[in-house]
């Protein structure tokens, strides 16, 4: 073997060594960059077949809610809370409060999604607030669990430093904030008077008993959209060092 062929062998070797990276699609959430909408059938009967927490190949399906304020003073609304709430006028808002499950165009939808989570715990992986406002993109959640024990604890969601890094629009919010939602959750915010905001919550894991009769899991698994970021230009390493360099 002369040396041009032992150089040319040497690149390839290098090359081979080089295609043994995992590909990107193995990462969860943020890192993907491989979402695919067609493929968005989670929480659906057709995805007990899936293999558990750790198949995410799934595209997570939203629940997407509309709250809108018509009154002239800010009030607080709320947002779950099965047990609490679930038999209240409104489900516990305010009266001036109208609130729409955008994906089904009736308040009624998110009477479903509340009972839901009755028998059907979820948790949030992502998160998008859509409003016109930025005083209402810059309000502070509170997330509450109540037990029947008497104990409840509340922890604090402050959207004003929860923006994405990537995001440019002043009008959109993305959250990667985890969050488990069952009937002692629920999560209480400002609604600024004359305003309208539509919360996206996107589930990674949903607890189906219904799945389990049905020959799959009990806990199934999906993985939340890329949101943003998505046009972001691709990295571009330069260097001056030879290509063969990269082969020792």
């Amino acid at each position: 073997m002369n040396s041009i062929e032992k150089e040319l062998h040497g690149y390839i070797n290098g090359t081979e060594r080089m295609s043994g990276f995992d590909s990107y699609d193995s990462y969860e959430g943020d890192m993907s960059y491989f979402d695919d909408d067609d493929q968005s059938y989670f929480d659906g009967d057709d995805f007990s077949y899936a293999a558990g927490p750790g198949a995410r190949s799934m595209v997570s399906d939203p629940y997407v809610i509309q709250y809108e304020n018509t009154g002239l003073v800010n009030v607080t609304a709320i947002l779950f809370g099965y047990n609490d709430y679930f038999n209240q006028p409104n489900f516990g808002n305010p009266g001036a409060v109208t609130i729409t499950n955008l994906q089904t165009g009736t308040i009624a939808g998110y009477g479903r999604m509340i009972a839901q989570s009755n028998n059907k715990a979820f948790k949030i992986g992502k998160w998008r607030f859509q409003s016109t406002s930025a005083a209402q993109l810059s309000q502070t959640l509170q997330i509450n669990h109540v037990d029947a024990n008497g104990k409840q604890y509340s922890t604090p969601l402050n959207l004003s430093i929860a923006r994405d890094a990537y995001q440019q629009q002043n009008d959109i919010l993305d959250v990667a904030k985890p969050v488990t939602v069952d009937a002692n959750t629920y999560i209480t915010y400002t609604l600024l008077a004359g305003v309208t905001i539509v919360i996206s919550m996107f589930p990674v894991e949903v607890m189906s008993p219904k799945a389990k009769l049905n020959g799959g899991n009990q806990l199934n698994a999906a993985r939340a959209p890329r949101l943003s970021g998505k046009n972001v230009a691709p990295v571009i390493i330069q260097t001056s060092q030879a290509v063969k360099g990269i082969t020792g």
